[in-house]
């Protein structure tokens, strides 16, 4: 185990001008089933580490959260910047120039993580309590009169071809929405696992505000429950389009495998960044085996 360990550090160290490169090993992959093999051979070398812990683990975490409230909140609206989300998280400051609803949707959503987390340390499974949970942290301070309520009012979303359902409907569908989850959850790749349970909560839109915030915390409470880090959706403009693109297509046309690509592309980025930070700073010389023994053999092919 010394011995491959002691081999990686020596090759991600032996030329700086050409640091080993995770998304080279593993590359970009348009086939899903082929995508689906990468995240799980990065699944069995995150595994290979476990337990995760130590304080480059904690501010690992701390780092994921703090990029994934940014990015969630952003897409949505918020204007703080990723800078600025941090003090308001660390530092409990309020920043000049933002409204507090600003300053509460950044809190809000770092408390909904928290909850996600006591979830999974006492091994709930996912249920409609949990969700309506999420919506109201979410909407907590915000919107007191639609926190943690279905919708009793039909909407519409700005910028989509998508009409959500009557508000009649939503009771029904939620109830299939969770019908389908118990049916799955044992059964289906968690990464689509993950991805159908968001894509189908963001077309019900089954809450007047705060729809897309909760479909990706429902995403990754069911990736974190899987031994998945935090996967994050990036807010960058392009990037941001592909999201509501691939989603659009989803919802308008019930053609999901793009959606499903996009995701599973993100989730092995979260994968890759993760083991790129644990396997340089393991604390424990046992720990990795699989992961070195991996990334040797495919710098050999």
């Amino acid at each position: 185990m010394l011995e491959e360990k002691g081999a990686f550090l020596k090759l991600i160290t032996n030329d700086m001008n050409n640091k080993l490169n995770l998304l080279e090993l593993f590359p970009s992959e348009e086939n899903l089933e082929v995508l689906l093999k990468q995240i799980d051979e990065l699944k069995k070398s995150l595994d290979s580490f476990r337990p995760l812990e130590g304080e480059h683990i904690n501010k690992l975490n701390d780092y994921f959260e703090e990029v994934y409230t940014y990015d969630s909140t952003t897409i949505e609206g918020n204007t703080l910047t990723l800078q600025e989300t941090a003090l308001v998280l660390n530092k409990g400051i309020t920043i000049g120039g933002k409204t507090l609803r600003e300053h509460f949707e950044i809190i809000n959503h770092k408390e909904a993580i928290d909850y996600i987390k006591e979830i999974i340390k006492n091994s709930e499974s996912f249920n409609k309590k949990i969700l309506l949970d999420i919506h109201y942290l979410i909407l907590k301070n915000i919107d007191a009169d639609n926190a943690g309520k279905y919708r009793n009012i039909d909407v519409y979303i700005s910028g989509s071809t998508h009409k959500p359902p009557i508000f009649l409907q939503v009771q029904e569908l939620m109830d299939e929405y969770f019908e389908f989850y118990e049916k799955n959850k044992d059964v289906v790749h968690p990464v689509i696992l993950a991805t159908e349970m968001h894509e189908r909560l963001v077309t019900i839109h089954p809450f007047v505000d705060g729809n897309g915030r909760t479909s990706r915390l429902i995403m990754n409470l069911i990736l974190l429950q899987n031994g998945y880090p935090i996967t994050n959706i990036s807010s960058k403009n392009e990037l941001r389009e592909d999201y509501y693109n691939c989603l659009m297509t989803a919802q308008t046309k019930n053609e999901k495998e793009l959606f499903y690509k996009f995701i599973a592309k993100n989730v092995k980025e979260a994968l890759i960044k993760y083991l790129e930070v644990i396997s340089v700073n393991s604390e424990n010389n046992n720990k990795g085996e699989y992961f070195y023994k991996k990334v040797l053999s495919l710098t050999k092919k």
